[in-house]
C-alpha cells in the first residue's frame, strides 16, 4: 500500500476538521430547542471520518494548498450530523449508556428527546445538502448521472442496515458473511459513499472516478466495520464504551463468523443462552479469530488503495490511503 504522507495527515487534515467543527457549531448551536443534545455531542466530535471523506473526495482534483469550498465544508458538515442522528439512534436501540467514553445521548437526556433530537439533527442535515445544491446548480445536474454512484437517494439503506442487522441467516459461515458485507454496505458504507460521491462531485470528479471512489468507499466500510467489530470483542481504553455488547447480544460480527467457522463446538456455545459473553469473548480471543479478521480487513484497505490509482498524486489521496491505515491499526 502506498505510504500516507505524514506531513499531510498531521497538519492540513487537522486544519480542515477544525473548520468543520467551528462550522458544525454554526449549524447545530442554532437556539431551536436543541442546543443542550448540540453542545454534548460536539463534546466528544470521534475522528471526523466522513468530513475527512468528503473533503479529501473534493480535494483529488484541485490545486495544491487550495481551500475547500465552502459547498464541500457544509457537505463534510451534513455528513457528520447524519452519523451523529445515526448514533444517538443506535444507543437508543442498544441501549448504550457510552459514546466515545461520554454519556450517551438516550442516557443523558432520556430515549424520547434522543429520538427527537435525532430526528432534528437528520433533517437538518438534509436541509445544508438541499442549500448547497439550489447554490451550486451544475453540481445538482450532476446528481443520478452515473449508474452506481449514490446521492441522497440511497439514504434509506442506513436505516435498512440497521433493520437487518439483528435478523441473520441460520448459523452458517457463508451465509453469515454474504449477510455481514450486506449489513456493512448499509450501515457504515451508505454515508462512506455519500461522503465520496458529494464531495468527488463537488470537486469535479468525472463519472470513472466516481465509480472508483464507491470502490474505495465499499471497501473501506467493511475494513472499518470489521475493525470496530474487533475492537468490540478486544476492548481497551480506546473503545469509548463497554466493550463486548454486540456479544451479549448475539450479533453475528466478523470475528464471530471466523469463530464459527474455526472453532469446534462454537456454535453450540454461541447459541446457549447460558454461554457468558466474558467466555465467548475469551475464547474469540484465544481461537485467532479476531486476527483473522484483521487480514480480511486488511485486504479490504488494499482494494480501496487500489482504486485510488486512477487519480494523480496529490496531499487528499494521501490522505485518503492515510485513513485506511489508520483504520487498520486503530
Amino acid at each position: 500500500m502506498t505510504q500516507p504522507v505524514a506531513e499531510y495527515q498531521g497538519s492540513a487534515t487537522h486544519e480542515l476538521l477544525t473548520l468543520v467543527n467551528a462550522r458544525l457549531y454554526e449549524i447545530l448551536i442554532s437556539g431551536k430547542g436543541f442546543d443542550d443534545i448540540g453542545r454534548h455531542v460536539l463534546a466528544t466530535p470521534g475522528k471526523r471520518v466522513r468530513a475527512r471523506l468528503v473533503l479529501a473526495s473534493a480535494g483529488l482534483l484541485a490545486p495544491v494548498g487550495s481551500e475547500p469550498s465552502r459547498a464541500a465544508l457544509d457537505l463534510a458538515c451534513a455528513m457528520e450530523m447524519l452519523h451523529e442522528s445515526s448514533l444517538v439512534h443506535d444507543d437508543i436501540c442498544d441501549g448504550s449508556l457510552l459514546r466515545r467514553g461520554a454519556t450517551s445521548v438516550p442516557a443523558a437526556f432520556g430515549v424520547r428527546i434522543a429520538a427527537r433530537a435525532g430526528f432534528h439533527m437528520a433533517g437538518a442535515a438534509v436541509q445544508v445538502i438541499a442549500e448547497v445544491l439550489a447554490d451550486n446548480p451544475r453540481m445538482s445536474a450532476c446528481l443520478g448521472e452515473v449508474p452506481g454512484v449514490t446521492y441522497s437517494d440511497g439514504l434509506s439503506d442506513l436505516s435498512f442496515g440497521q433493520l437487518i442487522e439483528m435478523l441473520p441467516p441460520a448459523v452458517d459461515a457463508t451465509a453469515l458473511r454474504r449477510h455481514y458485507r450486506l449489513v456493512a454496505g448499509a450501515k457504515t458504507g451508505t454515508l462512506f459513499r455519500l461522503s465520496c460521491s458529494y464531495g468527488g462531485t463537488a470537486g469535479g470528479a468525472d463519472h470513472d472516478r466516481l465509480r472508483a471512489l464507491m470502490t474505495y468507499a465499499d471497501e473501506l466500510a467493511l475494513a472499518f466495520q470489521i475493525m470496530d467489530d474487533v475492537r468490540d470483542v478486544e476492548g481497551g481504553p480506546e473503545l469509548g464504551k463497554d466493550a463486548g455488547g454486540d456479544l451479549e447480544r448475539r450479533v453475528p460480527t466478523w470475528p464471530v463468523i471466523e469463530w464459527l467457522d474455526m472453532r469446534a463446538g462454537a456454535r453450540e456455545m454461541w447459541l446457549s443462552a447460558d454461554t457468558p459473553s466474558t467466555i465467548l469473548q475469551s475464547d474469540l480471543i484465544d481461537s485467532g479469530a479476531t486476527a483473522a479478521a484483521r487480514a480480511v480487513a486488511l485486504d479490504a484497505t488494499q482494494k480501496a488503495s487500489a482504486a485510488l490509482n486512477i487519480f494523480p498524486p496529490s496531499p487528499a489521496r494521501d490522505d485518503l490511503r492515510a485513513l485506511l491505515q489508520e483504520v487498520i491499526t486503530r
